[in-house]
């Protein structure tokens, strides 16, 4: 990666990133890629907690998730 040319365009030129430019953009864009795997992993994790909770809701009461649903307003 350190031989990796980033160009970035600015107005109407465009210039390639050197020195202490270019590795703060490459640690931008790594931060970047970490923020946004975690808020995915948050966002999977919240999604099966929800079906687990469906699902012992369902079992539980006899509910479908249909019903489920319709109690808690999702459409």
């Amino acid at each position: 990666m350190a031989t990796e040319k980033i160009m970035i365009g600015i107005d109407d030129q465009v210039i390639e990133l050197k020195g202490a430019d270019k590795e703060a953009f490459l640690a931008d864009r790594e931060a970047t890629a970490q923020a946004k795997a975690l808020l995915e992993a948050e966002y999977e994790a919240k999604k099966q907690l929800r079906i687990d909770a469906i699902t012992k809701l369902g079992a539980a009461s006899g509910l479908t998730e249909d019903e489920i649903n319709a109690i808690i307003g999702v459409q």
